[in-house]
């Protein structure tokens, strides 16, 4: 279950060159991409090694995204890779050199005989998290790229093939068509020379997204149902904490019940601060060995971004006090672990 993303592409039509063309293409359209792609690097605390998020997605093997650095979300790993390389099969061996990708991914399910290779780039969960756009024009970028060589498909609505083409299309300077999946009669005719019938139907009752299947009453009940769903006070407080709190600027921006969870979360924090003597065991331990314990914590609960490591190390024994016991008290409950990180990666919601 979750949200994919798949890039289905026949890897020995792709010239090492060509791909080098590709891969330029991809960075600057992720370095031009709003929001802006967040990644995960490792990083040394004293003797701890710790994962942190940072907004510096290029490492040797290509880009590395998973989630975006406006609302610090994060989904699974997606891996623009630098080289196609030797890549293994997702499927059948045979060698059909001129054959369409959308045909090998159409019959991805059918008997070992009819299926044609191709390998799977992507294939991870967004979770329709923010980057999930830019996944999917990454994808269509290299399906524009790669015409009958390469198709993006999965878990994409209208909506998110129309964004990704016409942010692609402003960065390249050229028109790109909306993934194929998307127009059901472009992929008629192509699957059309390979299969008809039944077959075809099925092909694409599979590949056809939902959203797409749906006509437009539908999709206009659909917004409006969402929309009166986001409205339900649980329902804000839940989005808020997932996708809003760590970038916001101020916590008057949040809803009541938002402010009330945040505003409870620090009393309990320098509550336990105080019973507990934090502050004087922090001071016992000194700013090098607190960070080590906070890092040690940190590697068991809680990815925090380079950002916020960047201020620990220079951060007063209060600050790491704080931090130390925010990280200690968070046991994975979805609403506790969300709020906590947002009070420990934005300072600002200290004062809701």
């Amino acid at each position: 279950m979750g949200i994919h993303v798949h890039l289905a592409i026949v890897v020995e039509r792709v010239s090492e060159a060509t791909w080098q063309r590709i891969y330029a293409k991809a960075c600057r359209v992720a370095a031009r991409w709003t929001p802006a792609p967040l990644s995960l690097a490792r990083r040394d605390i004293g003797i701890v090694r710790v994962a942190q998020y940072t907004p510096d997605i290029e490492n040797p093997d290509g880009l590395h995204i998973v989630g975006d650095t406006r609302t610090l979300t994060t989904g699974e790993s997606f891996v623009f890779p630098v080289t196609l390389g030797r890549r293994r099969h997702n499927h059948s061996e045979s060698v059909e050199p001129e054959h369409d990708a959308l045909v090998a991914v159409a019959r991805r399910n059918a008997s070992a005989t009819q299926q044609l290779p191709y390998c799977d780039l992507f294939g991870a969960k967004t979770q329709g998290l923010p980057y999930h756009t830019l996944i999917v024009a990454l994808g269509l970028l290299v399906e524009h790229l790669l015409p009958g060589t390469a198709v993006v498909h999965g878990d994409m609505s209208m909506e998110d093939g129309e964004q990704a083409r016409d942010n692609l299309t402003a960065i390249l300077e050229e028109e790109v068509a909306l993934p194929v999946v998307l127009e059901e009669e472009r992929m008629r005719r192509r699957l059309a020379v390979a299969m008809d019938g039944e077959a075809l139907e099925e092909a694409l009752r599979e590949l056809v997204p939902i959203d797409s299947q749906l006509g437009p009453h539908h999709r206009v009940v659909m917004t409006d149902l969402l929309g009166a769903l986001n409205n339900r006070p649980g329902t804000r407080v839940r989005h808020e904490l997932e996708h809003v709190v760590l970038s916001c600027s101020t916590p008057d921006l949040l809803a009541a019940e938002t402010q009330r969870v945040l505003r409870e979360l620090v009393v309990a924090i320098r509550s336990c601060m105080a019973r507990n003597e934090i502050r004087h065991r922090v001071q016992q331990w000194g700013a090098a060995r607190a960070l080590e314990e906070i890092a040690d914590r940190t590697v068991r609960c809680m990815r925090l971004t380079s950002r916020t490591w960047d201020f620990l190390e220079v951060a007063d024994l209060d600050e790491l006090a704080f931090v130390y016991t925010a990280i200690c008290m968070d046991n994975h409950e979805w609403h506790l672990h969300h709020a906590l990180r947002a009070v420990v990666e934005n300072r600002a919601m200290r004062r809701a």
